[in-house]
């Protein structure tokens, strides 16, 4: 009788699968056999329902074995929750699914950011799964082109988009994964890490001195944070450097902002990329390492004179550069290679007196 059913579903199912049998429990196997076609993910392909469906053999054209593929998390211990991304597993950092451990060899996923700490975990979707996409974790830090990162990076790639080696030396071994957050969210500062206050990114803790950030004032609670980023990124300008000061609706802005189209603060900060955003449009999310709450509430760094810009050296705040008529100065002799600046206040400018 069991048989007889299961036949007559893997028939409803599929129109040229007609002795295939579904068997739900087992993992996908990518990639797979199919009418003398190599599958990598889940297909519809032969089903007539449009079912996603996965082999459960390397070669489905000899042992017709098959599943529909799950489209959502689904078992582990947190009862199906989604996958968090970037997770902590074993003081490692992963952007994707992974089979380690599991002697199914199923994937799974945390379900919070750190599960060495929370020990919440899912099954992850089928449909997550892909055999051209790695499932190791970010090795840091890495070789890239004879140059050492501690962290993810946008070096290598004209879109912008954020990625990490899986292997020590990305020169010999060249595997990769992009650093893609299940939530885009920004930094919090300031955030609360072992009862301590921290107002920007951060190497303390368990990920091999990589730079880090909570995502919630409050990481000890819900365990979310993401990695910091040295460079811009994404955007509409691929992640091309800031470009301070810049033109915002008439206004010369002079540091990463966090307003929208819609004049509401999202907390993503971004800046321009040319000197105009009025007229370019044209954009980065800012560095994490730009972001320092504490810095912020500081009292501010003075100017610093004689300093060179752009091949001229300046012993007095000026406008040059600027669009406007707000006096500017750098903070260190060289502005053209440290980029560190503010507008004048009337300290700062020189005395009438005698």
């Amino acid at each position: 009788m069991a048989f007889s059913v299961m036949f007559l579903v893997c028939t409803w199912a599929f129109t040229s699968l007609l002795i295939g049998f579904e068997i739900p429990s087992l993992p996908c196997v990518f990639p797979f056999l199919y009418e003398g076609k190599f599958y990598p993910s889940c297909t519809t392909d032969g089903s007539s329902k449009d079912i996603s469906w996965c082999a459960l053999t390397d070669n489905y054209d000899e042992k017709r074995l098959w599943k529909q593929c799950a489209v959502t998390e689904y078992g582990g211990n947190s009862g199906g929750k989604p996958c968090v991304f970037p997770f902590l597993y074993m003081s490692h950092v992963y952007y994707t699914c992974t089979a380690k451990s599991d002697r199914k060899g199923q994937f799974w996923c945390s379900t919070t950011g750190n599960y060495d700490k929370d020990k919440k975990w899912s099954y992850c979707a089928d449909t997550r799964l892909d055999a051209n996409y790695p499932t190791s974790p970010c090795v840091f830090p890495f070789i890239f082109e004879n140059n050492l990162y501690s962290t993810c990076t946008i070096d290598g790639r004209s879109d912008g988009r954020l990625w990490c080696s899986i292997s020590s030396n990305f020169d010999i071994e060249p595997m990769w994964v992009y650093c893609e957050p299940s939530d885009p969210a920004p930094c919090s500062f300031p955030f609360i890490y072992r009862n301590k206050s921290y107002y920007s990114c951060t190497t303390d803790g368990a990920l091999y001195n990589q730079l880090w950030c909570a995502t919630t004032p409050t990481y000890d609670n819900d365990s979310k944070w993401k990695s910091c980023s040295f460079q811009e990124y994404g955007g509409n300008s691929n992640g091309q450097p800031c470009v301070f000061p810049f033109n915002y609706k008439g206004d010369a802005v002079t540091t990463c902002i966090d307003e929208d189209e819609k004049n509401e603060k999202n907390g993503r900060f971004w800046c321009a990329t040319t000197e105009n955003f009025d007229v370019d449009m044209k954009w980065s999310f800012c560095a994490d390492t730009r972001l320092n709450k504490k810095k912020d509430m500081e009292s501010k760094e003075p100017c610093f004179f004689p300093f060179n810009y752009k091949k001229k050296v300046y012993s007095a705040c000026t406008t040059d550069g600027t669009s406007g008529w707000k006096l500017w100065c750098s903070l260190t002799a060289n502005y053209n290679t440290d980029h560190k600046w503010r507008f004048c206040e009337p300290s700062d400018l020189p005395s009438e007196d005698p």
